[in-house]
């Protein structure tokens, strides 16, 4: 039981959410440590009660929680994103809440351009029939049974561009691409070098590859749907590495099911883990769709430079100078 008011309590709430050999540096000061695997929704007021700090990932803090804990001072979020928490409700109890900013731009846009050269240039189709036998049984020294393309020539459309969205522009430029981007404010135009911004529906029919970079929230919901996918370009791939459920899955498995898109590559469904019964599970087969747990924002040293930053968010918390602050009073 927490009783001595002189030691802070700190309670993470989904440690597995790193892997072990990620870890988030302990305070210098004299604290009180408590991790949970995973904590459903009934256990979050029950383990928050006595704490000072919490650290959280995906598990939801709500104004409910925050009434039942009142101790709570500070919420560290171990993401960029931080819908998960009632902010409003926060500002209200004085409790301050950081994020860790751009942590993923890196990692997350290189992701998009190795999808993209996976799929422009049928990689898995043909590592596969490599597996098969196919290549060993052809007549010539090579086997080019599918067209592909150059990356290079090609355009690019992104839907979003904040940090993430940029750092793409950039690799895609860079790789001798045409990039296009649309955003909420149209008429709030966004400095992006090397990119022209469009509105959606022009976005949707000029782009060879779509890559989806906004925020999940009432607007964004199923915003690409099967009308949107009509107006894509025969052939044209498209990738989400933002969150599940800006897309409308069905449709999507429709588009590639009946050839009208040349490829997909998911980063995030609606349900994490998927069931079984997931629509994009049924099409994850076939060598022109690529489904990957979620893992884009991952890489080494982006989860390192995440778990440093939560360290410093707290530490500077402790010490009377909060850095990454989300909340305003």
């Amino acid at each position: 039981m927490h009783t001595d008011t002189n030691v802070t309590k700190i309670v993470v709430l989904d440690r597995d959410g790193l892997p072990e050999r990620i870890q988030i540096a302990r305070p210098m000061r004299s604290h009180e440590w408590v991790e949970y695997g995973s904590t459903d929704a009934a256990s979050v007021a029950k383990r928050l009660e006595s704490a000072d700090i919490a650290i959280t990932n995906k598990v939801p803090i709500n104004s409910e929680v925050l009434r039942q804990c009142p101790n709570l001072k500070h919420i560290a979020v171990t993401a960029t994103g931080y819908n998960i928490v009632d902010i409003d409700a926060c500002i209200k109890n004085s409790v301050s809440v950081s994020n860790v900013p751009s942590y993923a731009a890196t990692t997350v846009s290189e992701h998009v351009i190795a999808s993209s050269l996976m799929l422009r240039r049928e990689i898995p189709r043909y590592a596969n029939s490599v597996q098969s036998g196919d290549w060993q049984k052809s007549s010539m020294f090579c086997l080019f049974d599918k067209p592909f393309s150059n990356l290079s020539g090609s355009t690019i459309g992104l839907i979003g561009m904040g940090e993430i969205g940029k750092a793409t522009a950039q690799k895609a430029h860079a790789l001798g691409m045409n990039v296009q981007f649309c955003a909420r404010r149209e008429h709030d135009p966004i400095q992006a070098p090397y990119a022209n911004q469009v509105e959606l529906k022009k976005l949707l029919q000029s782009s060879d590859i779509l890559s989806i970079h906004c925020d999940l929230n009432d607007s964004t919901l199923g915003m690409i749907g099967g009308e949107e996918l009509s107006l894509m370009k025969r052939g044209s791939i498209l990738i989400n590495t933002a969150r599940g459920g800006i897309v409308n899955e069905k449709a999507a498995v429709k588009a590639i099911q009946d050839q009208h898109l040349g490829g997909l590559a998911f980063d995030v469904l609606e349900t994490e883990p998927p069931s079984e019964a997931s629509p994009l599970l049924s099409i994850s087969h076939l060598p022109n769709v690529l489904i990957t747990p979620h893992i884009a924002w991952a890489s080494e040293q982006a989860m390192r430079h995440l778990a440093n930053t939560v360290a410093e968010n707290i530490e500077a918390f402790l010490n009377g100078n909060p850095t990454n602050i989300v909340t305003t009073y």
